[in-house]
């Protein structure tokens, strides 16, 4: 105690640091950073390989498997999955959760030697392998340009003026341009043409070689100085790749004009589309340094495009798409609101509960606690966010108890005739130790979900830190700044005003009378408990379980996937249709669509999606988050009635990253038709449910594929080889490259396409010619035959085993829970031939997975309670009593998720954990204030009876300050089911606290209990 003792004596001293406290809040808060939400590491990263005329099984066992084979070898690495579709092996690699944020980097780099140490082993014609680490990168301030008349090459130049301008902004890290499509030089020709000549295809691209090739010219000296000879004659115009000179095999030139058309055009098919109101648009994608603020970074930018912007030629236009910076500022606001609600609530009941000038003594601790808080939270990186606001909100009537605790003591002890400094340091000497003690539980409550290695508890690890940080500042201002206030400005009482007896009066007699009531019915009172925790617990199959809570944005998504096979230009199409539909709601702002991707990540959580020709994703920006509720509601149904071909999903921003599909029943095996079938037996299941929606195959429908079967006998008589054949058809559409044109510091690729045919069908393509640069023939005459077949468009793999999920949604007003474990049983019975294996993915995996990195360090953290507890009280039977209350506290968080309707899950789990520190604190000062009485010489039953009378005001002082303090936090999305679990738990825990807590106490220790008067 000598340090309060110093703080009482150094008054000059004290009021510096308390000032210093005051301007060091202001000056972090004004300078932190500031996050729409809490950050957390992706711990995923893609491998993409390129594997040109491969088929999806060709792919997957000469590029995937050779690769995976390697990077299994990583000893980080949790599973793979991998997508394999015609020409692209895409792997994605996920790493243990344990992994440290700070371990990625050397991680990923270890990942690239691996990758790179199998190139060699890969099949001649496969690409180089990408390995992309950063996917996970947010780029939160995304804009889209447009332009009336304007082409995709004049939007991407553009774009780029753009991007470099941005770059200069401060905190910009990274600019990305999205939807830029892949310029190309079409050289057209006509096959007979080509017969005619005798020239190759080799010999374009071999023109193209030499007369594009940099070559270095040397240089010649004159006098003292040496002269550059610089080469000349490289492609600088279309004029001058019309101007190239051929030569046939049989020694003829030609000049390229007279064989072929040059035009300039796009590659095709195109990979993605993005349009913004109808229009084609290029994305523009920001985002922040690690340690910049969002919020000024986003302005910053937004001030630097507005002023480009007028410099821009007429027609363009620059549209917001999402504004991190924004949203972040609107949730911050937001919850300061809240914030400043919750401490005007608080200091309120503290007014009304002990008076104007006690009630400003003991909120005035809150602020400074805050303050402080502050101050460490931008020391130690952690910005103002969702996470952290709610942590202070969450904490609020907690920081408040300590010092209710100290100055009630202190109140007491002045009451019962000490003198002022005196009844100070009696106070801190004697709650010192029980509240450090309960504070520190109260923290350790949330130990298992700040070392959960899981995504939730990195996402919620800023909220845990600050709370741990501000209940340790709570208890050391209640020991220095409280007893400091009450010594400066509470008047010790005159001995006219000291009160014989000090609680006692109408109310405090009732209670009494009450606690003596329920203790001669104890056996009643435990069995009535008992009874209510049965019931309680039964009550949760009644609750919805949602593990993660979606949030209240004015922003959602839509994400659309026709039938496999579809081509791009139709899935655009469709696509803007159904946002001209959306457009016309009048809750719509704005709708965006990305064809073919999804775009850069904006959001954190978003989950990203292709290279398919056949998905969609449509962002939908409502005019409030009230609208967008309400358009997405009428969107569930009607958008399917109006489109019923194609799948669609409409999705909110969730915190945590969405998942293809909700359920996933995952077949592993070595045959993909055994697969199919056990995949389709578990389709089947889930339709016969009523409340399943969009039941399908992982690997999507079969697609048709037309095959040329070579025939060498035919071929060879002509002199065409396959690769000769397979070129020419490739012509008719995609075109074959034969060279590159520089243009500026883009190489843009020269492609040999044939003269446009109406081709679409076997029969008009065995018609089509193809050539060898000196004969000519029908594609049916140099083939065996040309069949249609069908083949699975999508090969899937789950740790290098080939893996087939059967895919469902549930059907609004319904939960994952309730759906899957209504399927869960038949679909598990399924036999499995020999060989085979079965497991549950998705979300169902994914929040074990969480609850189970949770229970890892649960018995740490209630070791550490145990013992705590133990050293505290000295016996085993008192801290046994806290432990029996605990359970019964889910009673109180069962009502409260009944009556208001929210749905259980991860957040009112960590609320619960938390409401069990608020309970061992206000039960451990009970029990040790039993324990003063009892050892200053009154009998036990007494000293319960009386310990609990003088507890009930700071108790319900706690209490109310804590749960009118949370009701802010009821309005909202993400934290309200968290908030109903504090409120009605802690209401419930209050009544548990001054009656069944001394029930305990009498029952444990076998106390007589007198006959009623």
């Amino acid at each position: 105690m000598k340090l309060v003792k110093y703080f009482l004596q150094k008054r000059s001293v004290t009021w510096l640091l308390l000032g210093l406290i005051l301007a060091g809040g202001l000056f972090s808060y004004v300078k932190m950073g500031k996050l729409e939400d809490a950050p957390f590491t992706i711990k995923q990263a893609l491998v993409l390989t390129p594997y040109p005329g491969a088929s999806p099984m060709e792919v997957q066992s000469q590029v995937t498997d050779v690769l995976e084979e390697a990077i299994q070898s990583m000893g980080e690495l949790y599973y793979l999955k991998t997508e394999n579709r015609a020409g692209l092996s895409k792997i994605t690699v996920y790493v243990k959760k344990e992994t440290r944020a700070d371990e990625m980097q050397q991680l990923w780099d270890k990942l690239r030697r691996k990758v790179n140490d199998v190139q060699g082993k890969l099949p001649a014609g496969a690409g180089t392998s990408i390995v992309n680490d950063d996917f996970g990168d947010v780029l939160g301030v995304f804009y889209g340009l447009t332009g009336e008349n304007y082409t995709y090459r004049e939007l991407e130049d553009q774009a780029k003026l753009i991007k470099n301008e941005l770059l200069k902004v401060k905190d910009v890290a990274k600019v990305e341009i999205y939807g830029v499509q892949t310029p190309t030089i079409d050289v057209v020709v006509s096959p007979s043409v080509m017969s005619r000549s005798g020239i190759t295809t080799a010999d374009i691209a071999r023109a193209f070689e030499a007369q594009n090739k940099v070559v270095d010219a040397g240089g010649i000296d004159a006098g003292v100085n040496r002269i550059r000879i610089e080469s000349t004659g490289n492609f600088y115009s279309l004029d001058d790749i019309r101007n190239l000179t051929i030569v046939s095999r049989t020694g003829e030139h030609f000049r390229l004009n007279d064989i072929a058309q040059i035009n300039e055009s796009y590659q095709t098919p195109p990979s993605s589309f993005m349009r913004i109101g109808g229009k084609p648009a290029v994305g523009i994608a920001i985002s922040t340094v690690p340690t910049g603020n969002v919020v000024d970074m986003a302005e910053a930018v937004k001030k630097s495009i507005d002023a480009f912007a007028d410099k821009m030629p007429e027609g363009f236009t620059i549209t917001s798409v999402y504004d991190q910076g924004y949203e972040s500022d609107v949730a911050n606001q937001g919850f300061i609101f809240n914030l400043i609600i919750s401490v005007l609530t608080v200091v309120a009941i503290l007014l009304f509960f002990i008076g104007f000038k006690n009630g400003i003594l003991v909120g005035s601790g809150l602020v400074f606690s805050i303050f402080a808080t502050l101050i460490v939270m931008m020391a130690g990186g952690i910005a103002l966010q969702r996470m952290s606001l709610a942590a202070i909100i969450i904490a609020m009537g907690m920081l408040v108890d300590n010092a209710i605790v100290v100055s009630d003591s202190a109140l007491v002890n002045m009451q019962r005739g000490m003198r002022k400094r005196v009844a100070v340091m009696r106070a801190c000497s004697s709650t010192s130790l029980p509240l450090l003690a309960a504070t520190v539980i109260a923290i350790l409550t949330f130990l298992p979900i700040y070392y959960s290695p899981h995504i939730t508890g990195e996402l919620l690890s800023s909220l845990v830190v600050v709370i741990g940080v501000s209940l340790m500042f709570s208890w050391v201002f209640a020991l220095t700044q409280t007893p400091f206030f009450i010594q400066e400005f509470v008047r010790r009482p005159r001995p006219e005003e000291l009160k014989a007896s000090l609680f006692s009066g109408k109310y405090y007699d009732y209670f009494r009378s009450a606690l003596r009531w329920t203790i001669r019915h104890k056996y009643i009172a435990v069995g009535v408990l008992l009874v209510l925790l049965v019931l309680s617990a039964m009550s949760f199959k009644y609750i919805p379980k949602v593990f993660v809570p979606a949030l209240d944005k004015q922003y959602f998504t839509i994400d659309m996937w026709l039938p496999e096979g579809t081509k791009i230009e139709e899935t655009d199409r469709l696509t803007a249709d159904m946002a001209d539909y959306i457009g016309g709601y009048g809750q719509t702002e704005m709708v965006s669509t990305y064809v073919g991707r999804t775009p850069p990540r904006y959001y954190l959580s978003n989950v990203a999606f292709g290279p398919q020709s056949n998905y969609a994703q449509l962002l939908v920006k409502g005019k409030s988050s009230k609208e967008a509720r309400r358009l997405q509601k009428l969107l569930q149904d009607s958008i399917r009635l109006r489109y019923p071909n194609p799948l669609i999903k409409v999705n909110k921003f969730e915190l945590s990253p969405l998942t293809e599909a909700v359920i996933e029943a995952r077949f592993l095996g070595p045959d993909p038709a055994v697969l199919d079938s056990l995949t389709g037996e578990a389709i089947e299941i889930m339709r016969r449910n009523p409340k399943v929606a969009d039941a399908r195959n992982e690997w999507g429908n079969m697609s048709m594929m037309i095959r040329p079967v070579y025939d060498p006998v035919k071929a060879g008589a002509l002199g065409i080889t396959k690769a000769a054949m397979m070129e020419s058809v490739k012509s008719l559409n995609d075109g074959t490259p034969v060279g590159v044109y520089r243009d500026e510091e883009k190489k843009v690729p020269v492609l040999l396409k044939s003269e446009a045919a109406n081709i679409d069908d076997v029969s008009s393509l065995g018609d089509f010619a193809v050539w060898n640069g000196e004969n000519s023939a029908p594609l049916s005459q140099v083939t065996e035959r040309i069949e249609t077949t069908w083949e699975h468009p999508q090969v899937r793999t789950y740790n290098r085993q080939l893996s087939m999920a059967a895919m469902c949604g549930v059907k609004p007003g319904h939960t994952m829970a309730e759906v899957h474990g209504e399927i869960r049983e038949e679909i598990e019975n399924i036999p499995l031939p020999p060989g085979y294996t079965f497991f549950w993915d998705s979300q169902y995996k994914d929040q074990g997975e969480a609850l189970e990195a949770i229970a890892k360090y649960f018995p740490l953290a209630f070791l550490a309670l145990i013992v705590i507890l133990v050293s505290l009280f000295g016996n085993f039977r008192q801290p046994l009593i806290i432990l029996c209350i605990l359970p019964l506290s889910l009673i109180g968080v069962a009502v409260g998720l009944l009556l208001t309707g929210f749905d259980f899950g991860f957040f009112p789990i960590a609320g619960w954990l938390g409401l069990l520190g608020m309970i061992i604190k206000n039960v451990i000062v009970l029990i040790d204030e039993i324990n003063v009485q009892y050892r200053s010489g009154i009998d036990l039953y007494t000293a319960i009876i009386e310990a609990t009378v003088s507890r009930t005001r700071p108790v319900l002082m706690a209490a109310t300050t804590t749960i009118l303090g949370m009701v802010p936090l009821l309005f909202d999305v993400a934290f309200g089911g968290m908030a109903a679990t504090i409120i009605f738990g802690l209401t419930f825990a209050t009544l548990l606290t001054l009656f069944v807590t001394p029930v305990l106490c009498v029952l444990f220790y076998k106390v007589n209990t007198p006959p009623a008067p």
